[in-house]
């Protein structure tokens, strides 16, 4: 387990830095977008693929540009194949307006921050003196006195792998654990309910019948920082009654998140959730059509009845909200005398989303919430697949605030854009030094019929041959500079300004004239014919675009005895400044790629019969 605080943290409340922060040389420099809609502490976060000092795990802060001036401001840094930065846009961005940042070398000092504290029993999580949530990895009995359980049954009910209690920002347990009207609720958590499994029903749900249940394998890591706290757990989800006996069907690695941002002062927590689920049986788990499953919330004994109810996006309550699809729902009751709630937001990203869900109906029951996509029909979870659950949690004083919830809807699914400008490495190695190609030669043989320009342009020659570079390279950052030309408007589709980026000769990411079409995994900055770019960036035929690659290599060793790829490609784009693609997985090689080996390769600027122009290319090795 890995415990993470010194190393990522570099938040600070305070306006004061370590000596010489203040003043120094920016890594890179961040702007925020608010874009149509306002932001108000809103959580942000950015790849920082191409600053090396991130990479290497150095100490680095964030400051926000006011005027001539810096303001020291709290930012979190999560190490990964590709370091990320986490900060919250605190207070309110205008739509329409931008916030400026710099990121310097030198650490900061962390004054208050999101705990997470672990026992043997459980994981807490606090902001500041205040807790937010447990998560409980032993397990737990159900209690003796509690429903009419047969006493060689009652070990099935035995659980862990649950999130209670959950506390509202007064302090007050907003969930309930073994209910005596369903003893196999738990809080918040996640089993799959009607599944089929070697033709056999499993429900990993209702543990009563034997046949499934889930249970906490490991931490993977924990993290107290500045800008959020949580943890990342791996769950397994057994089925008791294969014909292997007991076997593990799901992997499933839950990720969870509280940002340092509301508090009792302003009435509110906000959580990010997300549940990764792979199936590592032989066999495909079946998720049956059916009204529960997936992830559930069951909420505190004291709510029942009129003192309670349920909200959604779409304006329903808990008389006619089962069933329905909602981009959130609110759930909220009322404590000696005060309202409290938890809304529950689905990422558009999310499968079957806008989610269906199942709510209780019943005007004198507790309130139970499932969004389950499950009600939508039968659907396939195949051996060796991710399924990704995302979900963001608003823990709130007061009876739902339909503008605040929306808000925060907004936040979420329609973050604000965050462009970056990375400085230039000084370990950096121009690849075109403005004067000659002699970092370069020719695909194939002959001499280089490209041309460079008297300003350092260099441009290619149409069918004179793609040019790659004398060195081999195995893991790297780099930036590129290209411009696409304006050609006649008759030109269409891949003859307009097409080139690429071969890394490693092998993995292709794509130029072209893509100006204002939808994204697609052929147009200017795909990973070509593999995967599309996160949205389009690109500028018009004419001005100079640019590239910022992270790039890790596939890795091979041994597999069953056997020489094997154990490990792909691993890629990050920024186009223009904005993230693209986020670390993204390569299978194989790409388009017209040379197939993959153990071997470092060339870096390739392919000719495809356009004039495209290139300028300040340079890179930085990192094996």
């Amino acid at each position: 387990m890995q415990s993470c605080l010194s190393a990522l943290t570099i938040g600070i409340l305070s306006m004061s830095l370590s000596a010489g922060a203040f003043g120094a040389e920016p890594l890179a420099t961040i702007t925020v977008e608010a874009g149509r809609h306002a932001r108000t502490d809103t959580p942000v976060s950015i790849s920082l693929a191409t600053v090396p000092e991130a990479v290497k795990g150095l100490p680095l802060s964030l400051q926000e540009v006011r005027g001539v001036g810096r303001v020291a401001i709290p930012a979190q840094i999560e190490q990964g194949w590709t370091p990320r930065l986490h900060w919250i846009v605190a207070g309110t961005l205008p739509a329409g307006q931008t916030r400026t940042y710099e990121l310097v070398a030198g650490a900061a000092r962390a004054e208050r921050v999101v705990k997470a504290n672990q026992d043997d029993k459980v994981l807490e999580i606090s902001v500041g003196d205040n807790k937010v949530m447990q998560y409980h990895h032993a397990m737990v009995p159900p209690p003796q006195n509690i429903g009419k359980i047969p006493e060689e049954r009652r070990a099935l009910y035995n659980h862990n792998a649950f999130i209670h209690p959950l506390w509202s920002p007064k302090g007050n347990v907003l969930t309930d654990i073994h209910p005596p009207d369903h003893i196999h609720h738990l809080g918040i958590w996640m089993p799959w309910t009607h599944t089929t499994f070697e033709g056999k029903m499993v429900d990993f749900w209702n543990v009563g019948d034997g046949t499934g249940t889930v249970r906490f394998s490991k931490f993977l890591s924990t993290t107290t920082g500045a800008v959020y706290g949580g943890f990342q757990c791996e769950q397994d989800h057994v089925a008791l009654k294969t014909s292997k006996g007991e076997q593990t069907i799901l992997k499933e690695v839950w990720d969870v998140r509280v940002y340092n941002v509301g508090g009792p002062q302003k009435g509110y927590w906000l959580v990010d959730f997300q549940s990764t689920q792979r199936c590592v049986a032989d066999q495909p788990l079946i998720q049956d059509e059916y009204r529960y499953g997936g992830f559930g919330y069951r909420a505190t004994r004291q709510w029942k009845g009129a003192n309670c109810e349920n909200l959604t996006s779409e304006g329903k309550t808990r008389k006619d909200g089962h069933g329905t699809r909602a981009r959130w729902c609110d759930n909220y009751g009322e404590i000696d005398g005060q309202w409290e709630g938890v809304t529950f937001f689905s990422h558009p990203k999310n499968f079957q989303h806008p989610e269906p869900m199942r709510l209780w109906p019943e005007p004198n029951n507790h309130i139970f919430f499932n969004f389950c996509p499950s009600q939508a029909g039968a659907w396939e979870m195949k051996p060796g697949e991710d399924h990704v659950f995302r979900y963001r949690w608003y823990v709130h004083e007061g009876k739902p605030d339909v503008e605040q919830i929306e808000r925060i809807w907004r936040d979420y699914a329609e973050p604000p854009q965050v462009k970056v400008e990375f400085k230039r490495p000084q370990a950096a190695i121009d690849l075109f030094e403005g004067k000659n190609f002699s970092k370069w030669q020719k695909q194939g043989e002959g001499e280089i019929g490209w041309k460079i320009n008297d300003d350092g342009v260099v441009q290619i020659v149409p069918k004179s041959g793609s040019i790659m570079t004398k060195q081999d390279f195995k893991d790297f950052m780099m930036h590129a500079e290209f411009k696409t030309p304006q050609l006649p408007a008759e030109v269409r589709g891949q003859g307009r300004g097409n080139s690429g980026i071969y890394i490693q000769r092998r993995y292709e990411v794509q130029i072209l004239d893509s100006f204002g079409l939808e994204p697609k995994n052929n147009e200017c900055g795909s990973i070509y014919t593999f995967k599309a770019p996160d949205r389009n960036v690109c500028k018009q035929p004419g001005e100079w675009q640019t590239y910022d690659i992270l790039f890790h290599a596939a890795r091979y060793g041994e597999k069953d005895g056997k020489p094997a790829k154990v490990q792909n490609a691993r890629i990050t784009v920024f186009q223009n400044g904005v993230l693209i693609h986020d670390d993204v997985e390569v299978p194989n090689k790409t388009g017209a790629g040379q197939p993959e080996g153990p071997n470092p390769a060339p870096i390739l600027l392919q000719d495809h019969g356009n004039e495209v122009s290139f300028r300040n290319l340079w890179i930085v090795p990192l094996d």
